[in-house]
Parts: structure tokens; C-alpha cells; sequence
């Protein structure tokens, strides 16, 4: 066996940040839509953080090139088949767009046409950029993350993770750039049905789930090489997986939320039980794209 590891942690940092940021952007979005004066404050709170999140994960891929050069290349020397070159344009684009969108927020200025442009291009494109994070590892040809899992798992996960954090914020009370008359409208605006976070919490955990387990069904059932780095995947980590992914970070959370719907579906979690479920499925997250990215450089001599 042979360990070959360009990428350190910092990569899984940028895919990690970068996947929360666009988590938290499209929930923006989808509370921006469902309930703008309701869900205001939460709103705003996901249009700040969503920049920072993705730009300093990006500031954690350009430390671990060396050659932040090597980035604005890809900008510049454009190649149509190259998903590196479309990624590039499609993170400039949605920083931008996104900047624009929480500027908007903080200005109170989220009506009229222009808001609606930026919104619904923020959104496009905070898509484009969660899809090619995953397109990235699967046009590297590594045995584990050839095929269109990895995609559907990496974008899962960012969904899932924006969810999370956007939980734990909503129930630790953060106001982080909120103002007063903000607070004070989402106050006035509270009464009604609500949307239901542990609903979308439940959906999913769970269909990351069944897309993890699928994945490593159609790993084990792959080439020689691919089950070979399956095994070595497990081997290494299986405990971290085990214990992390999939029983801290998917099943505790989908037994919890799943209680707490069947014992009342039109509420929501415990607060206790948002905040812990909430940062056992940010830590699971952080922990499958790390191994996911570690064992994936793992190359294997296959002998013939």
C-alpha cells in the first residue's frame, strides 16, 4: 500500500466551511421565501455567516496550495472541460452575489426587484458551488469517489450542516448583526404556523443515511481496487465512522427528531435536544468529509 496525501486538513476545512456557508445561504433562502418577516432575524443571521464561512474555507485552500496564484489561475486561463475552472467561477460568483445579498439584509432593503435578482442568482449559483465540491473529488478518479455518490453526499451534507448550525442558532438566541428594529419586527411577526426545522432536520439526516449506506454498498460491490480502498477506508477508520458518522451523526439525530415528531408532529424539538442533535450532526459532518478526503488519496499497487 502506498499513502499519498497532497491535501491536508485544510482541505477538508475548505470543503467543511465552504459546504456550512451554502447550507446556510439556501435556508436564507428557503426562510426568505416561507416567511420574510418571521423569519427575519434567522434569515439575516444565515446571509451573514454564509460568506464568511465559504471565504474562509477558501482561505484555508489557498494556505494549503502554497501558491494562492494557482487559484486565480484557473480564472483567468479558463478551460471549458476543466471542473476546477468552472468551480472558480461559480465560488467568485456566489461570494459576490452573496456579500450583495447579506449587504442587502443589513441595509433592511429586502424588497423590490433588485433583491429578488440577487436572491434567486445567490441561489443558482450557492447550488453550482455545493454540486461542485463533490464534482471536484469525483473528477480526481480516485476508486472511492468516481461516480455520482460522492456528489449527492457532499451536497446532502452541506444541506444538512446549514440546517444544524441555523438549529443551534435559532435555540442558543445568537443575534449576531441583528438590529434592534429587526428583532422587534420578527417579535410582532411570531404569531401563526411556523415553518418546522425539525421536519427538514428529520428528512435530511435521514436521506443522508440511506445515501451513505448506499455508497458503501456500491463501494464493496465495485472493482478490486475500489473495495481494496473500501476495506483500508474502513480499516483505518472504521471507528470514527462507526461511532461519528453514522451513529452520533445520522441515526441519534434521526431517532431524536423522530421522537419528537411522532410525539408531536406541529412541534418543534426540545431545546436541549435541538442544541445537542444539532452539534452531533455538525461534528458527524466535519468527520465524514475528512475521512471521505483522507482515504481517498490512499493508492493501492493491484497486482495482476
Amino acid at each position: 500500500m502506498e499513502w499519498h496525501a497532497p491535501w491536508d486538513i485544510r482541505v477538508t476545512l475548505d470543503l467543511f466551511l465552504g459546504g456550512l456557508g451554502i447550507g446556510l445561504f439556501l435556508l436564507s433562502v428557503l426562510l426568505t421565501a416561507y416567511g420574510k418577516n418571521r423569519y427575519r432575524k434567522l434569515a439575516a443571521i444565515g446571509a451573514y455567516l454564509a460568506p464568511v464561512l465559504v471565504g474562509v474555507g477558501v482561505l484555508f485552500l489557498l494556505s494549503e496550495l502554497g501558491r494562492p496564484e494557482r487559484f486565480l489561475s484557473t480564472l483567468y486561463n479558463f478551460n471549458i472541460q476543466s471542473v476546477t475552472s468552472w468551480g472558480g467561477i461559480f465560488q467568485v460568483a456566489f461570494m459576490v452575489l452573496s456579500l450583495i445579498y447579506a449587504w442587502l439584509y443589513f441595509k433592511n432593503n429586502t424588497s423590490g426587484s433588485f433583491f429578488r435578482v440577487v436572491w434567486g442568482f445567490g441561489t443558482i449559483f450557492a447550488i453550482f458551488v455545493g454540486v461542485y465540491h463533490g464534482l471536484l473529488l469525483a473528477s480526481l478518479g480516485r476508486p472511492l469517489w468516481i461516480g455520482g455518490m460522492v456528489t449527492a453526499l457532499f451536497f446532502v451534507s452541506s444541506l444538512l450542516g446549514g440546517t444544524a448550525l441555523i438549529l443551534l442558532i435559532k435555540e442558543l438566541g445568537m443575534s449576531w448583526g441583528v438590529s434592534q428594529k429587526m428583532a422587534k419586527e420578527v417579535a410582532s411577526a411570531s404569531d401563526g404556523k411556523g415553518f418546522n426545522f425539525t421536519v427538514l432536520f428529520c428528512i435530511l439526516t435521514t436521506l443522508q443515511l440511506i445515501l451513505v449506506l448506499s455508497w458503501q454498498v456500491s463501494l464493496s460491490r465495485g472493482g478490486l481496487e475500489t473495495a481494496a480502498t473500501a476495506n483500508n477506508m474502513m480499516d483505518q477508520f472504521g471507528g470514527l465512522w462507526i461511532g461519528f458518522v453514522l451513529l452520533a451523526g445520522l441515526i441519534i439525530p434521526i431517532l431524536g427528531s423522530l421522537y419528537s415528531l411522532i410525539k408531536d408532529r406541529t412541534s418543534e424539538m426540545s431545546k436541549g435536544m435541538a442544541v445537542v442533535l444539532s452539534s452531533l450532526v455538525i461534528v458527524g459532518g466535519f468527520t465524514f468529509k475528512y475521512i471521505v478526503i483522507a482515504a481517498g488519496q490512499i493508492k493501492f499497487p493491484i497486482p495482476f
